[in-house]
C-alpha cells in the first residue's frame, strides 16, 4: 500500500538461504534475521535443557524491556531500510 519494504520483508528467502548454508546471501535479504533466529533459539535452548537458569535468564534478557528494546530495533531498522 505505501511501497515501503515492511521489517520482516526477505526473511523467507533469507530462510531458504541459511537452510542452503548461504548465510552471508541470508543477511542481505533481511539483516535482522539471523540475529533475530539465534536469539528466539538461544532462549528455545536455554529454557529446555537448563531450566534452572531459565527464570534468571527470561528476567534479564526475555522481559518486558527486552521487548521495548527489540521494538526500537526493529522499527530503526523499518526506517532505515526504507529512507537510505
Amino acid at each position: 500500500m505505501t511501497g515501503w519494504l515492511c521489517p520482516g520483508c526477505g526473511s523467507q528467502r533469507a530462510l531458504y538461504q541459511v537452510l542452503h548454508g548461504h548465510f552471508m546471501s541470508a543477511m542481505k535479504l533481511n539483516l535482522l534475521f539471523l540475529p533475530g533466529i539465534l536469539y528466539a533459539l538461544t532462549g528455545s535452548v536455554i529454557s529446555f535443557f537448563f531450566p534452572e537458569f531459565w527464570p534468571h535468564v527470561r528476567r534479564s534478557f526475555y522481559g518486558l524491556k527486552a521487548a521495548y528494546i527489540a521494538l526500537v530495533i526493529i522499527l530503526v531498522f523499518w526506517l532505515g531500510r526504507n529512507i537510505i
